[in-house]
């Protein structure tokens, strides 16, 4: 028997729903996808279940329709751009990211390769795609606005701490959509009665120094303007900020768990869930560019009141009753 026969068999053995070997999947001619994430494998699981869920949703089954190879940058920028390069020279059928700088990085590592975005801001005000309706081009996804989610949860700090007038905005100056967001929220705060202080970082260095800074600058609170180096450091700057006592407001789920005051963010889940079904149709035969960009309509806003009161702030209860959920 050959080898390519021995293979094919070892295919048609295995058990209902495991994956054949890598060899397998490559003579079998499964279609090979691609997913770079930037932060870690562990930070990245619920996310990564959520697409494999709206994969099988559409029939499509790791190891028996396709074959998902998952790159991780480890919270390291750099990392996550190589990846993307690499992973696009190998010319897979479809490649996978997540965020704007990724999609950024995608863009400008291949022109013919389908790229779906998970979740990002301002895909096509960056000019990577050429619309939302008719993005054009090999690239296709789900994108929201930096600009307008970062002056909502400005405004909701400002419901939340009242007397706040003092606000470090934290953002990426190499993140597409930063000057945007800057822009923005300045123009929102002037209106509140708030002053901003912009702090940029673009490295973990960089954003380690910037927060061990709020010492000497005590603003009321800090907003995460955008960026996965935020994400991917959330933890760790969340616990620096509250050793200094200045509440950090976010857009990550699961930053209010590791601390945070409050966070306002879409389904990200959800998001890896529809790009799954983007995926799907690339696969079968749909182009990137036809595809038109989903714009999450559900934001959920998730307080953590325990940290409110470890920092002596009393949240109004208006703020409150907005809230999806409370951590108490």
């Amino acid at each position: 028997m050959s080898l390519r026969h021995a293979l094919l068999l070892i295919c048609f053995v295995l058990p209902l729903g495991a994956a054949p070997p890598m060899g397998a999947q490559t003579i079998a001619g499964l279609p090979r996808v691609i997913m770079v994430n930037g932060g870690n494998e562990e930070g990245s699981h619920p996310f990564t279940e959520s697409f494999l869920d709206g994969m099988r949703e559409t029939g499509q089954i790791d190891g028996r329709t396709y074959v998902l190879q998952m790159r991780y940058g480890r919270g390291e920028p750099a990392r996550t751009a190589t990846l993307i390069k690499e992973a696009a020279a190998e010319r897979p059928d479809v490649l996978v990211v997540t965020g704007l700088t990724a999609a950024r990085n995608a863009r400008n590592a291949t022109t013919t390769i389908p790229v779906v975005v998970t979740t990002s801001s301002d895909l096509a005000d960056a000019g990577i795609v050429a619309s939302l309706a008719r993005p054009g081009g090999n690239i296709t996804g789900v994108s929201d606005l930096a600009d307008e989610t970062a002056v909502k949860r400005l405004e909701l700090l400002k419901a939340a701490l009242p007397r706040a007038s003092r606000i470090a905005l934290f953002n990426n100056p190499d993140f597409p959509a930063t000057p945007k967001i800057e822009a923005r929220v300045e123009s929102a705060a002037s209106a509140l009665g708030v002053t901003i202080t912009r702090l940029h970082a673009r490295d973990r260095a960089s954003l380690m120094a910037m927060i061990d800074s709020l010492a000497q600058a005590r603003p009321d609170a800090l907003l995460i303007g955008g960026d996965a180096l935020f994400t991917n450091n959330s933890r760790e700057l969340i616990e620096r900020a509250t050793t200094q006592r200045v509440p950090v407001v976010y857009y990550w789920p699961g930053t209010v768990e590791q601390g945070a005051l409050f966070s306002h963010h879409a389904d990200i889940r959800d998001n890896f869930r529809r790009a799954a079904g983007y995926v799907d149709r690339i696969l079968k035969g749909a182009k990137p560019g036809d595809l038109p960009i989903y714009q999450p309509t559900r934001y959920e806003l998730v307080v953590n009141a325990k940290v409110a009161r470890a920092l002596g702030i009393a949240l109004p209860p208006a703020f409150l009753l907005r809230a999806d959920r409370v951590i108490e």
